[in-house]
């Protein structure tokens, strides 16, 4: 995904930098998180790694939420009017636009309580049990807002996304393009119901007690929020696992072949190359 064909593209950019934040985020919620657990840990027992851990996850988790929305929005705007696209992403401009989620992530992993990693119900809480019934000391509504907010609201759009592409590819249900965009609606939704399975739970076990499976649940959709896009893009964008087979070695670097053709009786050069990668963004999301 970092090769320069493909970050010329605006929705490639968007997502190699969500490809960083979610491996951040994995280094917190899946390997900090199994030696912990595997150790038994508290947050008394290792306060300063699981503080800083837990501000790294919690600003991860929603600095992803906030380029997601914008990865939507992006797309969103290729299918209703592409030169929206070019208008608000193109060159530069999507740089520039990314500034804002890494400011948003900042502002939760600095301002607000951390979670606290606890190995008693395998998961982590803004509530560090260290006193009774002092819950309500380590609350954190901005969070909570970004679940219900910013998750949900990118879910709706998502929704929105697929009806558009429904709408506009329906009276060619064999095409190619049509395909792409079942592919898209697939992607879409697997990932939306992994990060909004997360965010409910999260808010819920919060506030309220639940079943020790919800909160496993919750753990886990967290972890999928991360780790599921990078197996759905190599596994359903053709893009990016030729990309990644390339990278590897099981695949050679396509050709770059040049046909000379007549134009006014003037010899004139005609030459194909992985550029291609530009009209295929929506094709290949």
């Amino acid at each position: 995904m970092s090769s320069r064909e493909l970050l010329r593209l605006s929705c490639y950019k968007i997502m190699f930098l969500l490809g960083i934040i979610d491996m951040c985020a994995i280094a917190v919620n899946s390997i900090t998180t199994g030696l912990l657990l595997i150790e038994g840990a508290v947050f008394c027992s290792h306060p300063t790694l699981i503080f800083v851990t837990g501000s790294i996850g919690l600003g991860a988790w929603c600095t992803a939420c906030m380029i997601c929305f914008i990865l939507v929005i992006n797309r969103l705007f290729d299918i209703l009017n592409s030169s929206l696209v070019k208008t608000y992403f193109s060159g530069y401009r999507t740089c520039i636009l990314l500034i804002f989620p890494l400011l948003y992530g900042l502002y939760f992993m600095l301002f607000t309580p951390p979670v606290a990693f606890t190995s008693q119900y395998q998961a982590w809480f803004f509530d560090p049990f260290i006193f009774e019934n002092q819950s309500s000391l380590y609350q954190n509504p901005p969070h909570s807002a970004n679940n219900i907010i910013i998750v949900v609201v990118t879910c709706l759009l998502y929704g929105y996304l697929c009806i558009a592409l429904n709408n506009k590819f329906r009276d060619n249900y064999f095409s190619k393009s049509n395909r792409s965009h079942k592919s898209i609606f697939i992607q879409s939704t697997i990932i939306c119901m992994a990060n909004l399975i997360a965010s409910i739970i999260y808010v819920v076990m919060q506030f309220f007690p639940v079943p020790d499976w919800v909160i496993i649940a919750g753990h886990m959709g967290w972890q999928l929020g991360h780790g599921c896009p990078a197996i759905i893009y190599i596994t359903m964008n053709r893009t990016i696992r030729n990309g990644v087979l390339r990278f590897l070695g099981f695949k050679k670097d396509p050709k770059i072949s040049v046909q000379p053709f007549s134009t006014h009786g003037n010899n004139t050069l005609n030459t194909h190359s992985s550029a291609h990668v530009e009209r295929t963004e929506t094709e290949n999301y």
